[in-house]
């Protein structure tokens, strides 16, 4: 069962877990989508995707006509998306944005991240580094390019924690066998839609995992 986090006639609001993909294709078991479809008897429009290994807030509509709508309202930024990453070593700044232009399809696309740096903990056995090993971020998309969060953040040094792709793989070889961690560290925390509350997602097991290893990582709770 998918947790709702926010329905109404137009829209939900699912807290779609880590390792779920968002939507059916080859060699796709279940997604987002087909469970959807399963629990609630509609066939439902993704308004925006997820990576597979990226837990939190995903928008569907119930028909076409509500997509179309909220789908205007994402490109022109009257919805909110935050997410939260945590990330090998952090940002010079504790707040800033990163306007590097990304290559998609070929072609140099304009791009926007900003990003606040909650908190920097954590530090690894014969690490050698000269300062927290982690931070914990808060990231906004000016843009929505193609995985855009995890690859400006590899560009500047501080990859997610767990990115396959992008990140430092000797770092998660290494994390996985010490830490755990499975998983990517990255969590679409939090959704505002125009007239309406914030909508909150669950902090992810994974991330809860990870936290309550360092003894100078934020508190769970705190979320």
């Amino acid at each position: 069962m998918l947790p709702i986090l926010f329905e109404n006639d137009e829209i939900i609001v699912v807290d779609k877990p880590a390792g779920l993909p968002a939507q059916p294709g080859e060699r796709v078991g279940s997604s987002v989508i087909s469970v959807v479809e399963k629990e609630m008897g509609f066939s439902p429009f993704p308004i925006h995707r997820l990576d597979k290994e990226t837990a939190g807030c995903m928008m569907l509509a119930r028909n076409a006509g509500a997509a179309s709508t909220w789908s205007g309202l994402l490109a022109e930024r009257e919805v909110g998306k935050y997410y939260r990453a945590i990330c090998a070593g952090g940002p010079a700044r504790d707040r800033g944005s990163y306007g590097d232009a990304l290559v998609i399809g070929g072609k140099p696309m304009n791009a926007l991240t900003h990003f606040r740096c909650l908190a920097r903990f954590g530090t690894l056995e014969g690490g050698g580094q000269g300062g927290p090993a982690f931070s914990l971020l808060e990231l906004s998309l000016g843009t929505g390019r193609t995985h855009q969060i995890r690859r400006h953040m590899a560009m500047h040094g501080h990859p997610i924690l767990g990115d396959d792709k992008y990140g430092d793989f000797p770092l998660n070889r290494l994390l996985r066998k010490q830490a755990g961690v499975k998983h990517l560290l990255l969590w679409s925390c939090r959704l505002e839609l125009p007239g309406y509350p914030p909508i909150r997602a669950s902090l992810p097991p994974h991330f809860a995992d990870f936290l309550g290893r360092w003894p100078d990582a934020p508190r769970s709770e705190v979320f």
